[in-house]
């Protein structure tokens, strides 16, 4: 019997409920790339929406070394973890010729030195250090071993621009190079190093559709012998936040919250009619996004209070709570414009609107925040395009159902 771990699969590697989104030729045209000899291949997309099931599925039982970017502060830790993941030791140790004369007559060998004395002889062991970015290069090249580089936009401007010279002449002699990124740092590569053109292929994941995320609890509880009614999927897809991560969630929480483990040969698993699906959203809205949202709200550590602001509704707000107010209230939107963010602190605050500097400086210490707060940090500030990206469909999701609440 399958069990309902194996059916929904938040955060691993679904088999059940894998969706192949076939009418977007997602899986050809990565498999293509990935087959395109002196090649990187960028797969990037948005947060939690399929980038590493996907990638995982198609390298198959093909060898890569697979490298989280998030962990990673300085390119010699990098070639540290490559090279310990393909068990190349950092350190080796020489042994080298001596001589001295406080060795007992006999004991070793009698050995003349270039001057002409004659000395006992005695070995000396030294540890020297391993270059580890040419031993796994070289191993990674005779041995046909892939690299991947898993959340590479969270690696340091300085960091990835050495990775990038580093790995340029291996991809020329058919080392394959794969990095995983979100949506709009794609080119981060290409930026890094611009002797890349014209060997950098870029395979962007559209966001999810509902019809696709609807195949996830259609199958799911198909194979669980579960009847779902088509109104409770729709809901679903309406608070994915287009993230099949999240889908899988909700869906593995039903099957909890209703004691549903496996599908059953002689009583028939159901959802309970009473069932409140608006409970379970909150709890999980509230489990997965709170941590971040209360980093965030805190703000950067400053020796004085923040200056409060009163809000139209009641209570007050410094700057760094009320621009998450002002995100929730877009929806809250994945990507906010500037102008549509200031618009929406002008409708929250009663006065004392912060200054443009004011608003973009603090825009920026919550994306450091959130880098800081770990892999898959949750929001990030383009002052590019002059918008602010809220990555992390978690901190979406909580925005929705703690902050704005429907």
């Amino acid at each position: 019997m399958t069990h309902r771990d194996d059916v929904f699969v938040a955060g691993g590697q679904p088999s059940v409920t894998y969706v192949q989104r076939e009418e977007e030729h997602i899986e050809r045209s990565f498999a293509r790339a990935v087959a395109t000899p002196n090649q990187i291949v960028s797969l990037s997309g948005p947060t939690k929406t399929g980038k590493t099931v996907l990638c995982r599925r198609i390298l198959g039982d093909r060898q890569y070394v697979w490298i989280d970017g998030g962990q990673v502060r300085t390119s010699d830790e990098f070639w540290d973890k490559v090279a310990g993941e393909l068990n190349i030791p950092l350190e080796r140790e020489v042994t080298k010729g001596g001589e001295t004369s406080f060795e007992i007559e006999g004991s070793v060998p009698l050995v003349t030195t270039a001057s002409g004395s004659k000395l006992f002889s005695r070995s000396v062991t030294e540890r020297q250090r391993i270059a580890s970015m040419s031993s796994a290069l070289a191993t990674m090249l005779d041995q046909r071993i892939m690299l991947v580089i898993d959340d590479f936009h969270y690696l340091d401007d300085e960091v990835r621009t050495t990775i990038m010279r580093n790995v340029k002449g291996a991809v020329f002699t058919g080392l394959k190079v794969i990095l995983l990124s979100v949506s709009h740092r794609v080119f981060d590569a290409i930026k890094a190093e611009s002797e890349l053109t014209g060997r950098f292929t870029a395979i962007t994941l559209p966001n999810w559709s509902k019809a696709d995320l609807a195949q996830i609890p259609r199958l799911g509880f198909t194979e669980l012998k579960v009847p779902v009614p088509d109104a409770l999927i729709t809901k679903l897809c309406d608070e994915a936040q287009e993230s099949p991560f999240l889908m899988q969630k909700f869906c593995w929480e039903i099957c909890f919250d209703n004691q549903i483990e496996e599908a059953s040969l002689f009583s028939k698993n159901k959802i309970a009619p009473s069932y409140s699906v608006d409970d379970m959203l909150r709890r999980v809205s509230n489990d997965a996004g709170l941590p971040i949202y209360q980093k965030l709200s805190a703000g950067p550590q400053i020796r004085k209070a923040r200056a409060k602001r009163p809000l139209k509704d009641g209570g007050t707000a410094d700057i760094y709570q009320a621009i998450l107010l002002a995100l929730a209230a877009t929806g809250p939107k994945a990507l906010v414009p500037y102008d549509e963010l200031r618009q929406e602190l002008n409708n929250l605050l009663v006065e004392q609107v912060p200054q443009k500097h004011e608003i973009t400086s603090a825009l920026k210490h919550l994306a450091v925040l959130a880098r800081e707060f770990g892999k898959g940090a949750a929001i990030d500030w383009n002052d590019d395009t002059r918008e602010v990206n809220i990555v992390d469909p978690y901190l979406r999701f909580y925005l929705r159902w703690q902050v704005r609440k429907p």
